[in-house]
């Protein structure tokens, strides 16, 4: 299982601040917790040893992987280090990249430098082109602290409503299918439902890729019943 070495500053993000001080039988308890990528929400089993050594593993009680994790959340024990972690910013100088018809290196700098040029960019393209020119399109994994610095930067300082996130976006589609068929935004099934189908018919996605747990659940009640029919659609 993959594991990786955290120093107690590391391990905060794993246990609590409160009972980092001294490793306990507490401590190596399993933390019950979520893993964070896809919307299958998998149930995870964080474990930290006496040496502050963390290694992941699927929790076999939860409903929605019975212990089963894929290849990014067996790896999370990894994310955890930082050392091969930027840890400040870097420029690239693209006119001399177009110039030399190649990329030149990286060069790192100061936070203050990137910062200043930053924002100069912005208020050169304001004043040339108006508020509304710049739109923010902010990632789906921000917590909402996050969200709220975002929406008050642009509507408070910039003075647009130009913000998007692709916590939205990318349910979009869905949503206007839902609401077209249901009558509102919802989930119309559970994972339950796709083992007992009879036929499911996958639509523009490759569960098999994107959600590989949840797939495997088809497939395995799919090899109780070999009567089960599996058909894709894709343009």
């Amino acid at each position: 299982m993959s594991s990786t070495i955290l120093n107690d500053d590391q391990a905060l993000s794993v246990v609590p601040s409160s009972r980092i001080t001294t490793y306990t039988e507490d401590l190596i308890s399993p933390i019950r917790t979520t893993c964070p990528y896809c919307g299958v929400g998998c149930g995870v089993l964080a474990n930290i040893d006496e040496a502050g050594v963390v290694s992941v593993t699927g929790d076999p009680d939860h409903p929605a992987n019975f212990g089963k994790l894929c290849s990014k959340g067996s790896a999370l024990a990894q994310t955890l280090g930082t050392e091969r972690r930027l840890t400040q910013p870097y420029y690239q100088d693209k006119q001399r990249s177009i110039a030399k018809g190649q990329p030149t290196d990286k060069q790192p700098v100061e936070w203050e430098v990137v910062l200043d040029d930053i924002a100069s960019r912005l208020n050169n393209t304001i004043a040339t082109h108006g508020r509304d020119s710049v739109m923010f399109y902010v990632s789906g994994q921000l917590l909402t602290e996050d969200y709220y610095v975002a929406n008050k930067f642009i509507k408070g300082f910039i003075g647009n409503n130009n913000i998007d996130s692709n916590s939205r976006l990318c349910m979009s589609s869905a949503v206007a299918g839902h609401k077209r068929a249901f009558g509102a935004d919802l989930v119309p099934s559970n994972y339950e439902d796709l083992e007992s189908c009879d036929l499911l018919v996958l639509v523009g996605s490759n569960m098999a890729w994107c959600h590989p747990i949840l797939f495997g659940r088809f497939l395995a009640a799919k090899k109780r019943d070999p009567n089960k029919k599996l058909r894709g659609c894709s343009r």
